[in-house]
């Protein structure tokens, strides 16, 4: 120990009584860096007096006793709450990224696709679609809710990273109430969830039980179709084979359309109109197309019942086919309108039926049927 060490030693314990003097700590390092002061250089050195050394080894045990005790209690809190606090710790760690990532219009996390403006704000493909049909019917152009940028199908972008940690997010069951990824939520709702609304395996015969997925086998067991008599088993078949005969027909009529032998596919591109009526309507319509040697068009609105469409959430897409070319014999037409091979929308085709005559050239307005 150098002569500085123990100068700064002997100011450190200068104006104190003996037995009083203030706790040392164990090793104390140097000012040249060489060497440590404890207790017993101290004591050595002639700096602290023999009750000054017995109170600092007795300060010296309880301290470490102390400290002893308050790292067991620290433990023993520590493995008491570990697993609370992560839980806590998760949950608040979910909420913030759910509150990050969710749309700025509807404010819930969207599992389909997520876009996003040219300042990074996120937007369901849902809500994106009536921001974009509200610009529209307004004759307006549409903006972000948030920074009021100028958005459109050519502005804005998907942002993948956005889903994939959507997808990893936890969500809740709406059944059973547990929690599972989002992109295994849907499985588990439609497939694997005990809770998940089940219909009686005897509804073909008239049942109309509908419970819990794990309640449905004490249900069967003594379901009142069991007592039913033969007569009446027959009739309920006779009902349920009746309404299967009328979906085939729809699935039959749908493979006849497909299978004509003047089949054809055309690119339809829908261009923007107004009604001169105030307050203007606006509607979507095709340039003339050729299909059995007849020209065609096909003309869309939404919300073909209200005046101001834009003010409501709801979206109501109706279609009508009108018939260009002069005829002068009727024709019967069948038609519907079906999800294109790259489309991600989803709808429930229906087949429509119109005649066709020289003074009746444009078809009723129909359901375009989206999901």
């Amino acid at each position: 120990m150098d002569t500085m060490s123990s100068q700064l030693g002997a100011e450190s314990l200068a104006g104190y009584p003996v037995g009083q003097t203030p706790e040392i700590p164990l090793a104390v390092t140097s000012a040249s860096g060489d060497d440590a002061i404890n207790p017993a250089s101290l004591a050595s050195s002639g700096l602290v007096s023999q009750a000054g050394k017995s109170s600092c080894r007795k300060r010296y045990r309880e301290n470490l006793l102390v400290a002893d005790t308050n790292e067991q209690a620290l433990k023993k809190q520590k493995v008491g709450t570990s697993d609370i606090s992560d839980i806590s710790r998760d949950a608040s760690l979910t909420a913030r990224l759910s509150g990050l990532l969710c749309c700025v219009v509807c404010l819930n996390l969207s599992k389909i696709s997520m876009y996003q403006c040219r300042r990074g704000h996120l937007m369901c493909a849902g809500c994106l679609n009536h921001l974009l049909a509200d610009g529209r019917l307004r004759d307006q152009l549409s903006t972000c809710p948030s920074c009021r940028v100028n958005i459109s199908y050519d502005t804005v972008v998907r942002n993948l990273c956005v889903e994939d940690v959507i997808y990893e997010l936890p969500s809740v069951c709406r059944y059973c109430s547990k929690e599972f990824p989002n992109k295994l939520i849907y499985r588990h709702e439609r497939d694997e969830c005990e809770q998940r609304p089940t219909h009686c395996k005897y509804s073909r015969v008239g049942c109309q039980w509908l419970g819990p997925r794990i309640m449905a086998p004490e249900h069967e067991s003594k379901c009142a179709c069991l007592n039913k008599s033969a007569q009446e088993i027959v009739n309920d078949l006779g009902t349920a084979d009746s309404k299967a005969e009328d979906e085939k027909k729809i699935f039959n009529a749908f493979f006849d359309l497909l299978s004509h032998e003047n089949m054809a596919f055309i690119e339809l591109r829908f261009k923007p109109l107004r009604s001169n009526e105030s307050p203007h309507k606006l509607f979507f319509e095709t340039s003339r197309f050729s299909a059995f040697n007849l020209e065609w068009i096909v003309k869309t609105t939404v919300n073909n019942n209200e005046r101001e469409p834009y003010r409501s959430s709801a979206r109501v897409i109706t279609y009508q086919l009108i018939l260009k070319t002069k005829i002068y014999v009727p024709m019967d037409m069948d038609f519907f309108a079906g999800k294109g091979p790259y489309s991600n929308i989803r709808m429930f085709p229906q087949v429509y039926k119109y005649t066709f005559t020289e003074f009746n050239t444009t078809s009723d307005w129909n359901d375009l049927s989206l999901i």
